[in-house]
């Protein structure tokens, strides 16, 4: 009980005054039902469709459009049917049902009409629309939670623009998705995640104050372009790069922002120039880390299933707004440090596990690195590949980074689905043309630097550490290990060798092949088994190096 109650202290002693004062509040209208019936004084038309962005085959190959026709609808991995009370089911994982009130597989049904000016994908597209207002009239439930009502406002903002005419042609339909949509725009400004803020609240102001230029409100568009505008400045950070450090969520604000510019364009221009100077740096941290790559990068919470894709957005980018990326090595604000030449690339985390108020999405993973060849994976860390469930605390976990632990100690206390009380602290890193360095300590007080140097086609891993290390180095299931002598070899599934590890001589050399540690979750919902290396050494605080060639 005493442990309970000192993790609950290290957890919320970190969070804002003000996020505790609305933390109580929320638990005090708890199971307050919404309001789910308006009369919308007033609305125009949000320009907000993006064709490179919702035609493009990265984005539509995630949806099956005979599915959504029929009824079912497959997200994240996990196939269910929309309907019922509250579109509540209990055989499916909390994240599903959470992302089906979302309503963006009814982005694709509308690139298909755009394509084919198909009556029945619109009739798809109104009927969906149609369930989910009969269906959620109780006011409760996940279609009324603050982040469901920001990422379905603007998707639906989305579909209408795509539809057009054939929309507003239909009058009925028209107004009472409008009335819908407005008592849900009416419900999200007294429900803002205020408790939570992150990206959660970013989403939040995004979709109010796009709702108030829809809705024709000029004074709340003043009152939150004023509170969006504070908080991009709190949560874009310096160097580019979104502050909860998941490149996952930095292409969703990168999205957020490209269709904000897009939508206040006309309306807002001064704002317009603002927004076009936060999605250059934006830009620039999104090709910096991820070209090269082959995937989105798994820090934090992570995978490549949910933003849009870097190449999507790239091209949309350059077709809306005529940006076009440039590279840098080193995001000294983010902790992210880049090497690369020769087809490889490789990330190294130097930095804070999160915004100290908001770490729900951080991992252990300081200090671990991601690297490629070729724009193919072969080091990756292990991915989060759900948000509930048993395998939640493995994947946040320092083994499961391709990191070092330390006397089998955790770097920082992640606990729960998205919690972490006490973390790691004095994090600093640096970045040279061949080198990347990075500092840490644990939660324990354990001291961890690592230096990864590229020359010549050999990869050095310098780490000093005081205790017994265990270092991981977790492979795609593309590739295998097989050892050889002290040596261990690098093979693709041609069973070529493509490079080899070899550490000290007193080392100890195991190849993971199966269990919880060789789990792999490139995306969410969809789990692959792989090898890990690990090598282990007694440290001293002296330097241990580690060399990888590779072919």
């Amino acid at each position: 009980m005493l442990k309970k109650a000192e993790r609950y202290y290290q957890t919320l002693k970190y969070l804002k005054k003000s996020q505790m004062k609305y933390l109580v509040k929320n638990r005090l209208e708890r199971g307050k039902k919404a309001i789910t019936e308006a009369q919308a004084p007033s609305f125009g038309n949000l320009s907000i469709w993006m064709p490179r962005l919702d035609e493009h085959s990265d984005y539509q190959r995630r949806f099956c459009l005979e599915e959504i026709l029929e009824g079912k609808v497959t997200l994240l991995h996990e196939s269910g049917t929309p309907g019922g009370k509250n579109w509540a089911n209990p055989d499916k994982s909390h994240l599903w049902n959470f992302n089906l009130h979302y309503l963006e597989f009814l982005i694709p049904v509308a690139a298909a009409f755009r394509d084919t000016e198909d009556r029945a994908y619109y009739e798809c597209f109104k009927s969906y629309c149609q369930k989910w207002i009969r269906d959620n009239q109780e006011g409760i439930g996940d279609g009324w939670h603050p982040y469901t009502i920001s990422l379905r406002l603007t998707n639906l903002w989305i579909c209408m623009d795509a539809f057009g005419e054939i929309l507003r042609e239909d009058e009925v339909f028209f107004r009472e998705l409008n009335n819908s949509m407005y008592a849900q725009y009416l419900h999200l400004q007294k429900k803002l995640e205020l408790h939570l803020l992150g990206n959660h609240y970013f989403e939040n102001l995004k979709a109010v104050m796009l709702g108030a230029l829809y809705f024709k409100e000029p004074g709340i568009y003043d009152e939150y372009k004023f509170k969006f505008q504070e908080e991009m400045g709190e949560q874009i950070l310096p160097d580019g790069v979104h502050y909860e450090r998941s490149l996952m969520y930095h292409k969703i604000i990168l999205e957020d922002l490209m269709r904000t510019a897009k939508s206040v364009h006309a309306a807002d221009r001064l704002l317009y120039q603002e927004l076009l100077t936060v999605i250059q740096k934006m830009a620039d941290a999104m090709y910096s880390l991820e070209d090269g790559m082959g995937h989105t990068p798994l820090f934090n919470d992570a995978g490549d299933n949910v933003a849009r894709t870097m190449v999507s957005l790239l091209a949309a980018l350059r077709d809306e707004f005529g940006i076009t990326p440039n590279y840098q090595q080193a995001f000294q604000n983010a902790g992210y440090y880049t090497l690369r030449g020769n087809g490889l690339k490789l990330i190294l985390d130097a930095g804070e596990i999160a915004p100290s108020y908001m770490a729900g999405h951080g991992h252990c993973d300081g200090l671990s690195f991601e690297l490629s060849l070729h724009g193919h994976p072969v080091f990756v860390n292990a991915g989060t590949g759900q948000y509930q469930g048993q395998l939640r605390s493995y994947f946040r976990s320092t083994k499961a980074h391709n990191t070092v632990v330390i006397d089998g100690e955790e770097q920082s206390q992640c606990w729960g689905e998205h919690r972490v009380a006490e973390r790691i602290s004095e994090v600093s890193g640096s970045a040279e043309e061949n080198t990347v360095k990075g500092r840490l300590t644990t939660c324990a007080g354990r001291h961890q630097a690592r230096s990864i140097e590229w020359n010549d086609g050999v990869l050095e891993i310098w780490d000093q550490v005081d205790g017994y290390a265990q270092a991981y180095f977790h492979l795609t299931p593309e590739y295998r290990y097989l050892l050889d002598d002290r040596r261990v070899l690098i093979q693709n599934e041609s069973q070529e060798t493509i490079g080899e590890i070899q550490g000290m001589k007193t080392d100890k050399i195991l190849i993971h092949r199966d269990g919880e540690i060789c789990f792999y979750a490139p995306e969410f919902g969809k789990i692959e088994q792989t090898e890990v290396l690990e090598i282990a050494w007694d440290g001293d605080g002296t330097e241990h190096v580690i060399q990888m060639k590779f072919r």
